[in-house]
């Protein structure tokens, strides 16, 4: 009797900038992840879900801890996995999907091993192991679309200026700031120019713009209606954004200034904080300039 499966939810960022050379924080997914889990093992064990009301508690407990714990686990790492190789990021639906069914395949020998050892035997046997996916994937799915879409925006730590300048084919500096006050910080930044929200799906396109995050060879657009890739070079997407008051405030973000609420610091990193909450980071090399202009 196969049980539901729980995961760890990945963060919002589907494809890192540069993924060679940046960093998950992965504490918060962890903690979230286990917390999510050991709450969902005491909902199964009391409620005795699935029929699992034939033994008692003690074993029942047993029994969904080590299942749902051990999904918890296996989605924490495969979706981590899926989202870092990125190559499903423009398609949603598709990375979902395959990080389900990566995980629904190991944890379904696990649901096997765990079953036959609290309720009995059991014969294992090809159609035996169909049964119990064609059960863990549809849940295993389930959860997985619900853990991502409803996940907190986490942001990629910056990576090294050093690795930065050694990589290929570096992008154009930007322009530099104008000197003095800095202009007045509206609600939300000026609508996006129409050669970039042509590239987005309609429902982003009456959106207004926040963000631009590089990902591969992709950028992230980031608005208050949401967010989507598309197609395009950082140093294209800035060219475009010229009468837009906003910087280029890391190799691979520009920000809107409108945008901006404040900024934060953790270690020796700097972020931006939009009014989204959505956090930017700001390299070393820019901080001079921003401060200057009243950014920082």
């Amino acid at each position: 009797m196969p049980p539901p499966v729980r995961q760890e939810p990945p963060a919002a960022v589907h494809a890192a900038p540069n993924a060679a050379r940046v960093q998950f924080n992965l504490r918060p997914r962890i903690r979230r992840g286990l917390a999510i889990g050991a709450a969902a093992a005491l909902v199964m064990a009391f409620t005795g879900a699935f029929r699992t009301d034939q033994v008692p508690l003690a074993p029942r407990l047993g029994y969904w801890f080590s299942v749902i714990m051990a999904g918890s686990l296996l989605g924490l790492l495969i979706t981590a996995a899926v989202q870092m190789w990125g190559r499903l990021a423009r398609w949603r639906w598709l990375e979902m999907a395959l990080a389900a069914l990566l995980i629904a395949l190991p944890l379904t020998f696990i649901v096997v091993v765990a079953s036959a050892l609290v309720f009995g035997p059991i014969a294992i046997s090809l159609p035996t192991l169909l049964g119990f996916f064609t059960v863990v994937f549809p849940i295993s799915l389930v959860m997985t679309i619900i853990n991502i879409t409803t996940a907190p925006v986490e942001v990629p730590i910056a990576a090294p200026l050093a690795d930065v300048a050694e990589s290929p084919a570096p992008d154009p500096p930007p322009a530099e700031l104008p000197p003095g006050e800095p202009p007045p910080v509206e609600p939300l930044p000026v609508t996006m120019p129409a050669a970039l929200a042509e590239r987005l799906p309609p429902r982003l396109r009456a959106g207004r713009l926040l963000a631009l995050a590089a990902e591969d060879h992709y950028l992230r657009v980031h608005t208050d209606l949401g967010d989507d890739l598309v197609l395009m070079r950082m140093a294209d997407a800035v060219a475009l954004l010229a009468d837009v008051p906003g910087a280029r405030v890391h190799r691979s973000w520009w920000v809107a200034r409108a945008a901006v609420t404040g900024s934060r610091r953790d270690g020796d990193r700097l972020f931006l904080t939009l009014a989204t909450g959505l956090a930017a980071p700001v390299s070393r090399a820019e901080r001079p300039r921003l401060a200057a202009a009243g950014w920082l």
